[in-house]
């Protein structure tokens, strides 16, 4: 099968005729790779296979004899005609909406992310608790990277309206992004994110495995190529990134440690509401910790103007986060930083923040 080794390597270079044959959990390829090349070979081929007969092949030579046999022979999992998923909607700035005279960062990313979950649930027909697998395992969309990028939130005012503007599509069976923009007076916000479907092994939140399992039909288009978004973060989990670019300029993805202390998950805000370490609590762990490495109060004079989340893992309410920050580079009213999150218990990095924050003062 190695005659179709290019189709892979135009999307994995590192990829090798010797990983062909070679069992897949004992390559260097993980869970992002697969869902890459799977994409890869079914548009190659024109067949679209179900995740039961994908995952029970143990090398990549025995997936591809299978599209070899079967090439041409459309087999369609989403019997649902693709369409748009799209929503709009416009949102007060009330009291709830802010935080500190400005709108409130930590509302922000919970209403982009419970907006990803809608557009989900209009895309499958499903409400968010119905996300199950075959074996009745409740399926969680699980955020690996958020961006977004606003204006000064204090230039958002009380009373103004948000007009949202939002779609998601999809990537496979399992990958999805959203595009949420929103617009108040002379102020913008753009957010993506992206999420794939996971399961919790055993109520325990340091075993989340991706999800291996066909879900139902869907709406939600695809797209032709893998989102950059996608990229980035499948190649900073490999440790294949020595700078992150942004619209702020390039950051360093070092492991250099400026500053770092403990932080203790609170339950009653840092969990959500099934019990995992909620991922809006993130960027705010982040930003906590970093006001003792200021140590004054001025520092919450600069208020968010970018984020790139990059999520790897989550943990458990009775577990401790080890806070680093890795970079920090400060010029007239603007500050950069990249942080990192660890589990104390086994040291497993949970996240990756690049944060741009700006001062009015």
């Amino acid at each position: 099968m190695k005659q179709y080794l290019h189709i892979i390597q135009k999307e994995l270079p590192t990829v090798s005729e010797a990983d062909l044959i070679t069992p897949i959990k004992q390559t260097h390829i993980d869970s992002l790779d697969i869902v890459v090349i799977r994409v890869a070979l079914e548009k190659y081929f024109g067949i679209e296979i179900s995740d039961a007969v994908w995952y029970q092949y143990q090398t990549l030579s025995e997936a591809l004899e299978y599209f070899h046999k079967n090439k041409g022979e459309h087999s369609i999992i989403n019997k649902t005609e693709p369409s748009e998923v799209t929503n709009t909607e416009s949102v007060e700035i009330r009291m709830p909406q802010m935080a500190n005279s400005a709108l409130s960062e930590s509302w922000l990313l919970k209403y982009l992310g419970d907006k990803h979950w809608f557009l989900l649930s209009e895309g499958f027909n499903k409400k968010s608790s119905e996300f199950k697998d075959d074996n009745g395992n409740r399926l969680y969309a699980t955020f690996v990277r958020i961006n977004y990028s606003t204006s000064a939130l204090v230039n958002f005012h009380e009373n103004e309206t948000i007009n949202f503007n939002s779609k998601i599509e999809g990537f496979g069976s399992n990958t999805f992004i959203s595009s949420i923009n929103g617009r108040s007076s002379d102020n913008e916000i753009k957010a993506t994110l992206l999420t794939t479907f996971s399961v919790r092994v055993n109520d325990n939140n340091n075993e989340i495995n991706k999800s291996n399992i066909d879900l139902i039909s869907n709406r939600i288009n695809q797209v032709s190529k893998t989102p950059l978004h996608l990229n980035d973060y499948r190649l900073l989990r490999k440790g294949l990134l020595d700078e992150i670019p942004s619209e702020f300029g390039i950051f360093p993805n070092t492991d250099n440690i400026v500053f770092t202390c403990e932080y203790d998950v609170n339950p009653y805000y840092d969990i959500n509401g099934v019990g995992l370490l909620y991922f809006a609590a993130y960027p705010i762990v982040s930003d906590s910790c970093c006001l003792k490495y200021f140590n004054n109060h001025k520092s919450y004079s600069y208020q968010t103007i970018y984020r790139d989340i990059f999520y790897f893992a989550n943990c458990n309410p009775t577990d401790k986060i080890i806070f680093q920050l890795n970079f920090i580079d400060q010029k007239e009213n603007i500050v950069r930083t990249l942080t990192s999150l660890f589990r104390q218990s086994d040291n497993k990095l949970l996240a990756k923040i690049l944060t741009v924050k700006q001062t009015t003062e």
